[in-house]
Formats: structure tokens, sequence, C-alpha cells
């Protein structure tokens, strides 16, 4: 029952109740004490906490492996293992050799599967033996431990960072979560943000890469929604895990209704779940970028492998072994296959099965080579009919990959032979649809006649094509994109004079297209080219052409995304770039006479139209340029690079647009691909996998669009109709008309108006004033922002169409409303930066009109020209901008004197609480506070210590001694015990800290600590020997219990003292 809407108690606490559940031993740390965690025994029904003993994992907040734990792990896995043997396995998971942290991440994750050994088995006599750090086949003889509020040093400083909570398999930190309140805007992004932070991934040393040398994933949550990614996601790649298969939703909360983090704790972390994606599951592989990053399956990629592997097991015949996966265009099918091959090869059962791959995707055939050492199987690739052929008949255990593109025709029609009659083959079939693969899969059904296939699609298998049994798993269309892994279709019929809606337009444009050719011409061509002719008529091209650069300047380029132009044939291929490229010039050139500055004329000059199309043997010249793979792959490489952008190779991301004929319009990966211009009538399948190639997700991408030339609506309604009603209704869904996409705008503006009716601001446009006041409360400030976000993201899928520049206005308002917000409370989830570069470029010059600048911060408080600029303004105004100025402040200074910090922060309280409401008075007491501030401890009694660098441990020394006591409450006594203490302190902390590489070495700190410790309890002892050349001085009266306070916080005073001398005498 959740009583709270806080972070711990509504989703931390859960978190772990449920991994209690689950079995997990769950702890929490002391973050004054690294060596004080205590166990929960239990939680109750408000998720509070009940304790148990607490257990001594590490010595310093410097350690992030519990190497205690490890230790005892690998005893208990290897029990043959010596001291010294665990010793040297344990340096080689904690002392990696790579370089970089992804590469220090893979070489760990290799570790953890791959094993190690050491020279014998001192036992047995066994030379090399094995050494596991986690035993995958029984997931009970391994440690499963989750630390919450587990504090980490950051490397080099005494600073730290907090994940709220670290997962340990046998000691090491494999999972890190992050929690965050549902009632914060946008809760998912400021807990990915965090764990960006701590895992140094925004440019900056700000975290513990180390804590992430051995992560598998991490989670962000609010417990509605939970979310998981790699060490190198993006935002937009994290996503749900909403299947716990093969768990019930009962066994998940058998009290009702089942959250998103509830799902993927026990889809995730249940032991062997978890176990299965480390081992199975986990992949680095290259991206569209040429970079490597690293893959935990998705939960119907998990799912769908469970599934098969289970049909594979119990199925009778090979139709009942095998099926249909439909995982849909852009949801990772191939890394599906993989993880199959993967799942295989670690159970036993499956150890002589041959695998056959019948697929034209050259990644997966490296992906699979990759793989194939890390599971030790062999891959054979068959570059033609008769290589296939002799694969197939050796009874070896191996696979086989038939990589189709590479087989002529003639040789598919062969009928083949039996070959091999065992039943432990499976053959794969990727994309079962096309003409090729129905070929060739005839003749193995021949060959291979007790084989268990199983077919994998993007799209519907057509119900009269069932031919590999039932489905095993389906991920359709709508639900890839309700789970983020794919973003909607806008689909746009062109209304132009160069539009060809069905073939009595054609024939009508032909007429005019070929006015000037004699009748025998005609008749040729209306014979059988009619429609072919028309579409690679250069009057034609030229005209769609120019259309198509106008809709890509103003919808496409301005987020710096790419396009893909289809067309009837190579001819029409190779006229569409000369078409394109006269057609740029001409936009470039009417830009400049304009002085658009809100188009990127520098980039767009550089812009390049790439043509990748197929060649044959005697190629005319004109089609020569275009028919070399080796640059097409240069073409295909800069195409999918950002703009601007330069690989290792030395390749650009010039080229914009990408012109081709049938190559890459299926098969073909390139998220930063926006649009596709349809200029050829694609049909069936074809057609549905075509326009995917813009569902793929990439930053700022609110959807993708195909721009249609040819009206392949009525064949994708066509090409519908042949599939089941459910699977039609599924495509529907998402393959969206332009003016849906038109309503929603409509409906995202209307929620806006309806926000400010509902607070009393039904003329918002005219009350700028009173809109950002109503943002002084949080929780409203939050809805706003979601509101605003959702109607930018509305405007971008429409903008420049007339029916998104009526909102201009309101937009340039909306965002003027957020940047001045941001400045008055200091809330960096107001700025504009969340937008698309398409929406910062309309806004950004109507707000700087009206005197915010979003590009420069807020102005610091104690910055000369803070109080400039609040003259002239409400009273009201000026209070409120003070008050988040004081409070931005304070967290940015409190580690520079913490004392000092808590009580501005008190005072500030105080001075709220007084004048509530007052404004004239409450600004008034802000500006006199904010002097307080500026002046800091130089007008207070400093007791002869620099106020700035020395009292802020006398402070310390003093709130840790003496409570919330103020200064002049003191007796003399304890004024002159403290002061003789702050001084030995700050004596025995400069003496120490002046050693070589003291704040790399943790021995030296582990020692000043004990100095500083001992030191406090030998002053509380009369005539007690001070140590290390301090002077001895009489105790205060009251030494017992001071002694008593000291003893027991000892750690957590010397901890606070360091992290305060780092900041003093370390940086």
């Amino acid at each position: 029952m959740y009583s709270k809407l806080d972070e711990e108690h509504y989703v931390e606490n859960p978190f772990l109740a449920q991994l209690l559940r689950l079995g997990w031993k769950v702890y929490r740390q002391n973050k004054d004490n690294p060596e004080e965690i205590k166990e929960i025994a239990s939680f109750n029904s408000a998720f509070e906490p009940s304790f148990g003993e607490s257990v001594k994992f590490r010595e310093s907040f410097k350690e992030v492996v519990l190497e205690s734990v490890l230790k005892e792990s690998l005893k208990k896995i290897n029990p043959w293992l010596m001291e010294d043997q665990i010793n040297e396995v344990m340096r080689k998971i904690t002392t990696p050799q790579a370089n970089s942290f992804l590469e220090i991440n893979r070489e760990i994750h290799d570790l953890l599967l791959e094993n190690t050994s050491v020279s014998e088995n001192r036992r047995t006599g066994e030379k090399s033996p094995t050494v596991r750090f986690i035993d995958f086949r029984n997931p009970e003889n391994n440690t499963f431990l989750a630390v919450s509020q587990y504090k980490v040093n950051i490397p080099g400083t005494e600073k730290h960072i907090i994940p709220d909570i670290v997962l340990f398999v046998n000691g090491l930190p494999l999972v890190v979560v992050e929690c965050k309140s549902p009632a914060i805007a946008d809760p998912l992004t400021e807990a990915i943000t965090q764990l960006m932070r701590y895992s140094n991934r925004r440019g900056v040393k700000e975290g513990n890469e180390k804590l992430f040398w051995y992560n598998v994933f991490m989670i962000a949550t609010s417990n509605q929604v939970a979310k998981y990614g790699t060490i190198t996601s993006d935002f937009e790649h994290f996503v749900e895990w909403k299947d716990p298969y093969p768990y019930a939703l009962s066994e998940v909360n058998p009290d009702g209704v089942v959250t998103s983090q509830q799902l993927l704790i026990h889809g995730m972390l249940s032991k062997q779940n978890f176990l299965d994606l480390l081992h199975t599951f986990t992949i680095f592989k290259e991206d569209s970028k040429g970079g490597v990053i690293k893959v935990v399956a998705r939960y119907q990629q998990f799912r769908a492998v469970k599934k098969m592997v289970k049909r594979l097991k119990e199925g009778k015949t090979p139709i009942e072994r095998g099926g249909i996966v439909w995982h849909t265009q852009g949801s990772g099918k191939s890394l599906t296959m993989m993880y199959m091959v993967r799942e295989m090869y670690h159970q036993p059962e499956f150890g002589s099965f041959k695998i056959v791959f019948i697929t034209d995707r050259k990644e997966l055939e490296q992906q699979l080579r990759d793989t194939s050492k890390s599971v030790g199987f062999t891959v054979n690739l068959a570059g033609s009919i008769e290589e296939l052929k002799q694969l197939l008949k050796t009874k070896t255990p191996d696979l086989v990959m038939a990589m189709v593109h590479k087989f002529q025709e003639r040789d598919l029609k062969r009928e083949f032979p039996v070959l091999n009659t065992s039943p432990n083959i499976l053959v794969m079939i990727d994309e079962a649809h096309r003409t090729q693969y129905k070929l060739l899969g005839a003749n193995l059904r021949k060959a291979l006649p007790n084989a268990v296939r199983i077919a994998f699609t993007g799209t519907p298998i057509d119900k009269t094509e069932q031919e590999f049994g039932q489905y095993i798993d389906k991920y359709s269309i709508r639900q890839a994109v309700d789970d983020g892994v794919t973003v909607e279709i806008v689909y746009e019929g062109r209304v132009h004079s160069a539009e060809l809606s069905d073939e009595e337009a054609a024939n009508a444009r032909f007429e005019d297209v070929f006015r000037d050719a004699d009748q025998e011409t005609k008749r040729q061509i209306l014979g059988k080219y009619t429609w072919k002719a028309y579409l690679e008529a250069e009057e034609v091209i030229r005209d769609k052409a120019k259309d198509m650069i106008d809709h890509y300047v103003t919808h496409i380029f301005p987020n710096g995304f790419k396009a893909q132009v289809v067309t009837v044939s190579r001819l029409a291929a190779v006229r569409y770039k000369k078409a394109l490229e006269d057609a740029l010039k001409e936009k470039i050139a009417e830009l400049e006479k304009s002085q658009n500055q809100k188009v990127d004329l520098k980039t767009l000059k550089k812009l390049k139209v790439g043509v990748v199309i197929s060649g044959k043997q005697n190629d005319e010249a004109i089609y020569q340029p275009y028919t070399n793979p080796v640059e097409h792959e240069k073409i295909i490489q800069s195409f999918r690079l950002p703009f601007g952008k330069v690989n290792e190779s030395g390749i650009s991301g010039d080229v914009g647009i990408l012109v081709v004929q049938s190559m890459l319009i299926t098969g073909f990966d390139a998220p930063i691909e926006q649009v596709m211009y349809l200029d050829n009538v694609i049909k069936g399948h074809n057609l549905l996998q075509a326009i995917a190639r813009v569902n793929r997700v990439y930053k700022n991408k609110s959807c993708g669009y195909v721009v249609d030339y040819v009206g392949v609506l009525k064949h994708l309604e066509e090409a519908l109709a042949i599939y089941a009603d459910e699977d039609l209704a599924e495509i529907s869904k998402v393959v969206i008309n332009k003016a849906k996409s038109i309503a929603n705008l409509h409906y995202t503006h209307r929620q806006i108006e309806e926000f400010f009716a509902k607070k009393g601001l039904k003329d918002w446009r005219s009350q700028v004033d009173d809109c950002i006041d109503l943002l002084v409360d949080e929780q409203i400030r939050n809805e706003f922002i979601m509101l605003v976000r959702n109607f930018n993201r509305a405007m971008d899928a429409v903008l420049p169409d007339a029916e998104a520049l009526k909102y201009l206005t309101d937009l340039k308002i909306l965002s003027f409303i957020k940047e001045a917000a941001r400045n008055r409370y200091r809330d960096s989830k107001l700025s504009i930066s969340d937008a698309s570069r398409k929406i910062r470029e309309i806004v950004e010059e109507y707000i700087v009109a009206k005197g915010i600048d979003p590009k420069i911060p807020p102005t610091p408080l104690l910055d000369d020209k803070f109080l400039n600029k609040l003259k002239g303004k409400p009273a009201k105004v000026k209070a409120q901008e003070l008050i988040t100025a004081i409070k931005e402040h304070i967290v940015d200074h409190f580690e520079e004197d913490p004392e000092l910090y808590e009580r501005f922060s008190d005072r500030l309280k105080r001075l709220l609480e007084e004048y509530h409401e007052k404004w004239e008075i409450l600004a008034e007491e802000l500006e006199r506070f904010r002097e307080e501030i500026q002046k800091g401890r130089e007008v207070e009694n400093t007791f002869g210590f620099e106020p700035k660098k020395e009292m802020p441990f006398f402070g310390l020394l003093k709130k840790e001694l003496f409570g919330q006591k103020a200064f002049n409450e003191l007796s003399e006594e304890e004024v002159n015990f403290l002061v003789d203490l702050t001084r030995d302190v700050i004596e025995i902390i400069k003496r120490e800290t002046k050693a070589v590489d003291f704040w790399e070495s943790y021995t030296k700190q582990k020692r000043l600590k004990t100095y500083v410790g001992n030191h406090l309890l030998q002053k509380l002892v009369p005539k007690a020997s001070a140590g290390k050349g301090v002077a001895e001085n009489p105790a205060p009266y009251h030494a017992d219990s001071l002694a008593k306070v000291i003893f027991n916080k000892r750690n957590e005073i010397t901890q606070k003292l360091l992290e305060l001398a780092y900041y003093h005498y370390g940086k």
C-alpha cells in the first residue's frame, strides 16, 4: 500500500521489498560510515523497513566491489581454490587491462562469461582448471545482494555519488538503480541524467566509472514507469520491460494492478532471468554510426527465444517444433535470431544441433562470427548453392549461413536431393516473404525433411501462406511504437501537378510529357512502358525534385535528419541525382536572397545527394559511377552520420539525401533517416518493409514521414487486405494519415487552453506575468512542463504547414513563459533546450527580443548585476527571484562550509514563514539577507581563524559536538576547547595532506582519519598525550558525555572533516 509519493516510500522501498520477495538480500548503507551497512529484514504495508544486524562489506567509500563477498563466492563456486589463487583471480576481475571505459566493461563481461583459469588444481593436479566467477547453471549457488544509498567516492576528490540502489552478484556491482518520485516533472529524464552523471557520460569527470566497469544495465524508475539501458544507451534508448515472462501477472502483484517497476523487477531481476540476461542476452555490436554499443535484449526478444526453445524441446513433429516469429521492423529481429543461437549453445541438449540461417544481412553474419568466439561454435558461410549443399550434408554441429543475395535465381530453382535426415537441424529464415527465400525454402524442405523451421518476419505472414505453422511470438507495430522502440509513420499523399494516383492520371500526364514524340514512339512506350516512362521523364522528375527539396528543407533538415528517395528504375535514380542537386542550388539561392537566418545554410551548402543502385554486366557509362560497392559503403556510412560529424575513416556526414531503386529499401537501418519520398509503386509486404525505414528511434525524432508521389496508399490498403483482421488493425494504428498529426496538434493545444482555464487564466496570452506566478508551485510547474513538451512535439511533426502556423504565436508565448519561469525559479527543466532544433530556431528570436537569452543561465545571487536586474520589478517577482537564487546559492556552496550554510537555510525558512505573502517586506528582508550571505563569516567572531578556509572546521566541530547551540550560547570553557581542538585538527590536516598523491591514496587518507579520531578522544582525557607534537589542553567539564558522542560518531566526524579538507586543501 502506497501512502506517500516521496521517492523513498513510493519508489525505492517498494523496489527493495520486491527484490526481497525474489530472494535477494537487501541492505542500507550508512552514508557517514562506509563500514556500516544494515540488513533490511522486512517492510511493513507502508514500506517502512525493519532493520536487522549491521554487516561490514568494505572499509572505504572508494571501494566499489564487495571484496569479502567476492572472495567467499569464489570459494563456494570453486571450492578447490587456495587462498593465493583466490587473490590472483580477484586481481584479474578488479584490475582490467583495457584502457577505455567501454573496453573495460567488455573485458569484464567476457571474463564473467568465459571465466578464467589458474595454473593448476592443487587437489587433483589438473592443469589450467577453469575458475568461474558466476554459477550460471545453479542460481542459488550465487550471492544476490542489493544495497540502497550506496555511497561511492568520486576519484581524485572527497566528493561522492550516492546511487539509490546497487545490485551485486557475488560482490560485483552489476546493476545501478536511480529512483525518482513521480510527483516531479519528467522523473525518468531526471533519473537517466543522474545515471549518466554517475557514469561520467556527460563529458566531465563527475562520477565514478569504476562502479560501472561491471555494469550489465542501469535502471531509471518512478515506480509508475521504469526503464533500463546500458552504459552506451542515449535517453531515447532506455526502454520499459513489459512482460514478466515466465511469471504470470498474478505472481508479480497478487494484490492488484501491476506497475512498470514491478514488471521490470520480476522480468529482469528474478535470479534465473537476470543470469540469463547476462549470460545470453547481452552483446556488444556496431551501431549505425560505426561505433560500438552495448545491448541488452528487450522483453519481446527474451520472451520469443524462451518460447522457441520451449517449442523445440516439447514439440513432437517438425511443424510442432517450429513456427513464426512476427516482430515488427525496427524491433531487433536479427538480434533475436542471434540470441536464439546463443541460448541453444548454452544448453547441453542442443549441443548436437546444426543451425541454418537464411538471410541477406551482412551485419548479422558479422555478429554471429563475433559471438562464435564466446559460445564455442563454428560459422560457415555458403557463398554458392553447391557450397550450401556440401555444408548441409555434414553431421557436425555448426552454424551455416546462406546469404541469399549471393545466389543466382536459376540455381535456386533447381531441385535439391535429400541431403540430411537428422531431426537436430534448425532452419531460421529471415523475412520468409521474399521470392528468393521461397525458392530456397522449398528446396530445403526436400533436402532436410526432418528439420525444424522457424520463420522471422517484420510484417504479418499472409494468411494464405502460413506454411511454417502457428505464431510462436508476436510483437506488433503498435506495441513497438508504444514501447518507444519505433516511432509512428505519418503518411502524406502530395497534392501536386506531378502526382500519379491511378492509371488514367498516368496516361493523361504521359500525353503531356511526350506530346512531341511521334505516334510510333508513343505506341511503343504505351504498349509496355507508360507508367515507367512517365516516372523516368526528366520533366516530371525535375518537378518532383523541387517539391521534395522544398519539403525536406522546411520539414526535415531543420532537425538534422536525412531523406531517402525511392525511384522506379536505375535511370530514374541517376536523373533524380541531378534534379535534386539543381533544386537544392535553387533553394539555397532563394534562401540567401531572402536572408533567412533560420536555415543552416553553411551545412545545407555541403549537403550531398548519394545514389546507390545495382550494377549489371556491360552497363552503360551513365550507371557506372553509382554501382561500385566500395563507393556504396562510403555513401551509406556518410548517410548514417549526423551532419558535421567525421568518422575514423575520414568520412563526413555530408550525404543528406540517398537515392535508390531497389537497394536499401528493406533491411537497411539508418535511424537518422526521417523521410522517404516514394516515386515507385511498391506492393505487398515490400511496401510495409520499405516505409519502415523511417520508423527508427533517434533523438528529437517525433515521427517518420512517407511522402507519396505515386499513390501507394491504395496499394498499402491492398497489401493489408491479405492479412488477418487483428494484424490489419495493428498496422493501421501506426501508419497514420497526416490529418491525424494535425488532430493531435489541436488536441495538445486544447489541453494547454484547459490547463490555464482551470487555473482562472482564460486570457492567458495577455496574462503572462500571472502565468509565471502560477508556476511557483512545483506540482503545477511540472504539469505545465509536460503539456508544453507534448505541444512542442506535435508542432514539430506538423510545421511548417498552415495548420501549425496559426499556433506560432502561442508557441512563442509559451516558450517565453517557460524561460522567464526558468530564470525566476532556477528550474532547468523549464529550459526550451528540450525542444527540437526546428522549434528552438522559431522561438529563440522572440524570447531574446523580450529580454531573455535562453542560452545564458540566470545571474548568480552574489553577482554585481543581480540587484540591477531586479530593479523596476514588482515586489512579488523580486521576492520570488531572491528566494530561488538564495536556495540555489546555498545548495551550490553548502560543501564549502556546511555549518554556516545550514544556518542560512534555517534563516531562509524562518523569513518565509514570518513574512508569508507579505511581498514588500519579504523582498526587503531578503535583500538584507543577501548582504549577510555575501559577508559570510566576516561579521562573526572568528576566534583568530581565517574566515573562509579555517572557520568551516570550527563550525563543523561545533555542530557535531554541541548540536544546534549558537556560538553565543557556548560557555567560555567550551569555546576554548573548540578553538584548541580546531587548531590541532587543522594542523594535522595541513601536515598530512602535503604528502605526495595524498588525495589518490586511500592508505594516507585512512591514516589522517585515524590521527584525527585519536586526537578527538585524547582531548577529552585530562593530561593525555595529544600525539605527534600537538600540545595538551584541558577538557571541558562535561568531558564524559562528549567522549561518548565522539566515540560513537568518530567515523562520521572524521569522514566529514576529510571531505571538508578536500574542498579547502585538495582542489
